[in-house]
Parts: C-alpha cells; structure tokens; sequence
C-alpha cells in the first residue's frame, strides 16, 4: 500500500469518499490509483488563473495519455457548493472527489495551500515528487509535457528547449499564425511582416 493511497484513506470521510468521480458520474476506486503518477489539481470555480491553468493542463494529461504514461489528475476542489463544483468538473477530463468531502480541506492544509493554480504531483510509489508544478505549467505551456515526471533531469532538458527556442526567436516567429502576417497601424492601415 502507498503512501498516497493511505494519506487518502486516513483523509477521507468514510461515509462519503470510498472512489473518485468521473465527469458522468462513473466511480472509481482509490485503489486504481496504485502505481500512477497522480496530480492533486487545486481548483476554485471561475478564477481566470485556475480556468487557464487547466485548459493547458488537459492537453498535457491528454498528451500524456495518449503516449501511455501511468498518470492520473485528481481535481481537489475548494468550492463550497454543488453548483460551483459541477461547473469546475464539467469540462474536466480526470478524476475528481466529491463535493462535500472533508477531505479537500485537509489536502489544501497537508500541503500548506498558499495559491492557485496548484498542482502536487505525487509518485507511482505514493510519495510527493514536487508540492506545485503549476508554476512549470504556466511557464512552458502545453510543451511542459515534455519533463515528465518534472525531475530535475527531465525539467534541465526542457529548459535548454526553451531556451533554444528563445533564441531563435525573431519578431516574424512571434507575430505571425497562418494568414495573419501584419500588424495594423494608427490609422488602421495593415503594415506586412
């Protein structure tokens, strides 16, 4: 047993959190957690910063998916009613707990909640890799996938990428998507890159 899998047990409300929820309201247990790379995900509903931060999380975890990596998000969410929490999940594509359990609270203290967006990434054998990687997340776009699981290694060859990128970049690379290769002027007159 992991230690993910017994922090969740000894947080969670008995009567109410045996299994996490999908978006149609499948249940699934704790214990299909064991072994994964699991993302505590923070959320509020309607806080620009988390709604931005999990649009690009959602191509990260789809990416990941799709490439067979054993990682699972798991939304921990501070609303406090059922309306808020159905609207933070509905465009969701992982794992949430459900409203009304006690456990979100004691997550958020667990590990010391100070901001949001958070994401805690914890390891396949139950312990914490990193206690927030949404600032690597915000930083690097849809491209952070590249570092998983964030280890030092993986985050040093990411930031090389970036940096690469960074200095080929020139003003045409920045401004230019598809048709659009202009910037207009003060008299609304289209100037070509």
């Amino acid at each position: 047993m992991t230690v993910l899998y017994c922090l969740l047990h000894d947080f969670a409300d008995p009567d109410i959190l045996s299994c996490f929820l999908l978006v149609d309201g499948t249940q699934v247990p704790i214990s299909d957690l064991e072994g994964k790379y699991v993302g505590l995900c923070f959320v509020v509903n309607g806080y620009g910063p988390v709604v931005q931060f999990t649009s690009v999380l959602a191509k990260i975890y789809e990416k990941l998916k799709a490439v067979g990596e054993k990682f699972e998000v798991v939304m921990v969410s501070l609303d406090g009613d059922e309306e808020s929490f159905n609207e933070s999940f509905a465009d969701m594509p992982w794992l949430a707990i459900p409203q009304g359990d006690k456990m979100c609270e004691k997550l958020a203290r667990y590990f010391e909640l100070s901001g949001l967006p958070m994401l805690v990434l914890i390891g396949p054998d139950g312990k914490t890799l990193n206690d927030d990687i949404a600032d690597i997340i915000d930083e690097h776009g849809p491209d952070a996938w590249e570092a998983f699981p964030f280890s030092a290694e993986k985050l040093e060859i990411l930031a090389e990428k970036a940096k690469a990128k960074a200095e080929s970049q020139t003003l045409e690379s920045l401004l230019v998507t598809g048709d659009l290769d202009f910037v207009l002027g003060k008299d609304g007159a289209k100037v070509c890159l």
